[in-house]
């Protein structure tokens, strides 16, 4: 597996940075790896063949926390992988606590479960005045949503109002997908 310490320790001022990481080991390395840097201004994390663990979820919201560096930040998941029930509460304190983030892009597992957590991420994001561009990629549960009409039902009644109502209140997105 790739170790991401060994690319900060050859590459110390590193500005930009676009891995995909294969197991949970390497994620918890790079995101504890970056809570003390400096330098890195964009990252693109994209997760493949792994589950979302607990402790990728702490780890990542320390990066959000300690971090204010951090520019640009994108987490993907290519697998819809297993996902922590402490994703959405980590990601909320992270970014409640973040200061440097002005594009982000991340994904949002919609569960029946998840209404409240998604709701109070939404507000911390509507609060951050300094993020100017957004990408939310709602990722609906398929043992929920295993009904065509059951997943539009959510998106109208869930995630259209959430979102229509963070814009509402954040006036500095320039862009939104």
């Amino acid at each position: 597996p790739y170790q991401p310490h060994l690319l900060f320790h050859s590459h110390p001022s590193l500005q930009q940075l676009d891995l995909t990481l294969y197991t949970s080991e390497s994620v918890i390395d790079l995101f504890t790896i970056l809570q003390s840097n400096t330098t890195l201004k964009s990252l693109k994390v994209f997760i493949q063949y792994t589950d979302i663990t607990d402790s990728m979820c702490t780890s990542l919201q320390n990066m959000l926390i300690l971090n204010q560096t951090i520019e640009y930040l994108e987490i993907e998941d290519r697998d819809g992988n297993s996902i922590s029930n402490t994703y959405l509460f980590s990601l909320t304190t992270g970014l409640s606590h973040n200061t440097s983030l002005q594009e982000l892009s991340i994904f949002i597992p919609v569960l029946e479960t998840s209404k409240e957590q998604i709701r109070t991420l939404l507000n911390v994001i509507s609060q951050k005045n300094h993020l100017t561009e957004l990408k939310l990629d709602f990722i609906l549960d398929q043992f929920y949503c295993y009904y065509f009409l059951k997943m539009e039902f959510l998106f109208h009644e869930l995630v259209l109002p959430l979102v229509t109502n963070m814009l509402e209140s954040h006036t500095t997105i320039k862009q939104l997908q």
